[in-house]
């Protein structure tokens, strides 16, 4: 009898609520036992090859145990086995295979009763560093990684976060290695806190199994947590995004970050991940967990479309670099029948709402609704408005059914008025025609809650709000961002009432946001930049300089086709920064303009501003001062104990008294080459060497 075996076996059924019960050491067998209920069950498992198992099954039935002789199978082997009987994962993964056939045949079904859904790739970074498989193909790579892992897939508005969410887990189910727990966060006016969240999505998708026996699977690395949709947490009651309100959210998922244990969270950019604190934090924690940041960026237009629809759209007007660069338009494009894309492409002008009115007229016909597209139009708007005052995303079905009959009684009237007087539904039934609705009803996991089908199409209701409405005020990314991204395809005369509106809200987001918005919506960035830093915007034949740019730092933006009026920028810093295609600097600048850590193609802007970012003449005794300064962000003076191990270059960098970006960066090459600070797993940290702390003290003067 092996005891090492006996006593792997022994933590393992404890694991999973068994008890000991005899050890029957002259026939090489252990019984462990579990009561549920009314039921009281045996499990006779064989410690040796040739155990004799027939004294413990009569013994055991006997006194009335439900008894099963196990084969004679390693630790590794009898715990997938207990694994895939409590999790009844054979079930879990034909509800999951449901759950994205529906997911996936409600994207295309609109658009045509033939169409095939298929995941498309988009361009992504992982770590800063350009992706070469698929934001899925990423995570499911990593899974095996003897480590804890914190996913964490930003995009944009509609590109692609929950798509990937569902190819994860379709992913997953496929090899069967691993179970998903998976769940589309709840996003009603409440903000819950991440374990209680966590927690009841362990109880609502195991509820006949502990909580505790799923978390410890989830420290084995067997249960893959995805969480799509985490900035809905971040919302709190005094609407603020600082990180010290928010980082007892994460020091809670890094509580769950533990063993091997993996989870995968999907968000739109938010500042809670930008910024000093927030790098801080994951460079403190990254002995405890590795951080995977994933962004995935504009889809491709030619990976979207057959060669022959791509043909004709170019021989358009279209702008397809930047108002087509849309998941919902391309799959629009993509999946109707070829009559309708011939009429769509000899009007591009008006795509947006050939798309809006193809929907709603085949929703006249699925539902049998006799309702025109513009009332239509106008009870979605409605829905959309008492949203962004309620601030909600989704609602319970009778809450969406009551308001319509509410607030909508001349258009449920004028309607009910189509119908022969026979066959005349009332007001209700029409009512639950429209929260079944092929533009909101897409919940898959809870029918009772009501959406829209996705952020372009809630950005279109919205925005419509805002030009209705003079008075429109509200910084809720959940609504701006969608109304942007929603004006991507309309005229620039279009595009600049919208921002015209929104410029009020637009005062009380981050500079990263009202950047990035102000960029799209109208080809420039408009207002003064002074004294902020900006993280990871993605900005496209955007002219910069149009007001002044003082003391501002750019940390990890991507600069494609750009235009930069230098006489306008004074003490600027790209730091991280990528430059592709055909950008162009114009003029001088009064001040300084760095360039730091950059790639692509920056002579352009190096021979425009005539500047190195390596200083040779710089003297030995100023050298030393530097790398001192830089040092003591590891250290402040005054603090007996090292505060940091890991900082982001980023927040070494950014100006402070009479020492300027370029020199600090310098500083910190020469102590990287040095062996003095290391490079952790992410390229836009450093941290200190511990093995040459004595070295580090001498420059500190802490001996």
């Amino acid at each position: 009898m092996s005891i090492p075996l006996k006593r792997e076996l022994e933590e393992i059924y404890k694991r999973y609520g068994f008890e000991i019960a005899k050890i029957y050491d002259a026939e090489g067998v252990i019984v462990f036992t579990l009561k549920t209920g009314y039921f009281d069950n045996a499990d006779i498992v064989p410690l040796c090859e040739n155990a004799q198992t027939e004294t413990a099954f009569k013994d055991f039935s006997s006194a009335g145990f439900a008894c099963t002789i196990r084969k004679y199978l390693t630790a590794k082997q009898t715990e997938y086995e207990l694994f895939q009987g409590f999790f009844s994962v054979s079930t879990i993964i034909d509800r999951l295979q449901r759950d994205y056939t529906n997911f996936t045949s409600g994207i295309v079904r609109p658009f045509s009763d033939d169409a095939i859904y298929t995941y498309i790739n988009a361009p992504y970074s992982v770590n800063g560093k350009k992706g070469d498989l698929s934001p899925a193909e990423e995570v499911v790579s990593r899974l095996s990684t003897n480590k804890p892992m914190l996913f964490l897939i930003e995009a944009a508005a509609g590109f692609g976060k929950t798509c990937t969410a569902y190819e994860i887990v379709h992913l997953l189910i496929r090899n069967a290695e691993y179970l998903p727990l998976f769940s589309e966060l709840s996003r009603n006016r409440k903000a819950p806190i991440f374990r209680y969240v966590l927690l009841d999505e362990i109880d609502r998708k195991f509820p006949t199994l502990s909580s505790r026996l799923v978390q410890s699977e989830m420290v084995n690395g067997r249960v893959v947590t995805i969480l799509d949709g985490f900035d809905e947490l971040l919302r709190k009651t005094d609407d603020t995004e600082e990180f010290d309100k928010h980082e007892p959210m994460l020091e809670t998922i890094g509580q769950f970050l533990t063993g091997n244990a993996k989870i995968v969270l999907t968000t739109r950019r938010t500042i809670l991940f930008e910024g000093d604190a927030f790098h801080s934090w994951a460079a403190n924690n990254a002995d405890n967990f590795q951080l995977v940041r994933i962004r995935i960026g504009e889809p491709t237009i030619s990976d979207w479309l057959p060669e022959d629809r791509l043909q004709a759209i170019n021989a358009t007007a279209l702008n397809i670099q930047s108002g087509l660069s849309n998941p919902v338009l391309l799959s629009y494009l993509r999946c109707i029948p070829k009559e309708k894309f011939d009429t769509v492409v000899q009007s591009p002008q008006d795509l947006v709402e050939k798309y809006f009115d193809f929907l709603l007229e085949r929703e006249q016909i699925r539902q049998d609704l006799k309702m025109s597209v513009g009332t239509q139009k106008s009870i979605l708007t409605m829905i959309a408005s008492d949203m962004v005052s309620l601030g909600y995303t989704s609602e319970q079905r009778d809450y969406i059914v009551e308001l319509v009959q509410r607030s909508c009684l001349p258009e449920l009237e004028a309607s009910l008025a189509l119908y022969p007087a026979a066959d005349r539904p009332d007001r209700e039934f029409l009512a639950n025609k429209i929260a079944s609705h092929a533009l909101l009803d897409r919940s898959n996991k809870d029918e009772r809650k009501i959406g829209f089908i996705n952020e372009f199409v809630l950005g279109y209701f919205v925005s419509t709000n805002i030009l209705h409405d003079p008075d429109w005020l509200n910084d809720d990314l959940r609504f701006l961002e969608p109304a942007v991204m929603s004006y991507g395809p309309r005229t620039n005369d279009d595009k600049a009432e919208l921002l015209d509106r929104i410029r009020d809200s637009l005062e009380f987001t981050s500079i990263s946001y009202r950047i990035d918005f102000t960029a799209k919506l109208s080809g420039r960035v408009d207002f003064l930049l002074s004294s902020d830093e900006a993280e990871g915007l993605d900005l496209d034949n955007i002219n910069l300089g149009s007001a002044p740019i003082t003391d501002f730092q750019f940390n990890d933006c991507t600069f494609r086709n750009c235009q930069f009026l230098l006489a306008s920028m004074e003490n600027v810093t790209f730091l991280n920064c990528k430059f592709y295609g055909a950008n162009n600097a114009i003029g001088t600048s009064d001040g300084k303009i760095y360039l730091l850590g950059d790639s692509g193609d920056t002579a352009f802007l190096r021979d425009a501003i005539q500047a190195s970012t390596i200083n040779l003449d710089e003297p030995e005794e100023y050298s030393q001062l530097l790398e001192r300064h830089v040092l003591e962000k590891f250290w402040p003076i005054g603090r007996e104990k090292l505060i940091h191990k890991h900082r982001p270059i980023s927040g070494i960098c950014t100006a402070s008294g009479d020492y300027k970006p370029n020199e600090m960066y310098e500083a910190i090459i020469r102590l990287k080459k040095n062996g003095l600070l290391l490079q952790p797993n992410h390229a836009s940290f450093v941290e200190l060497n511990f093995d040459r702390l004595p070295d580090i003290r001498r420059i500190l003067g802490r001996l």
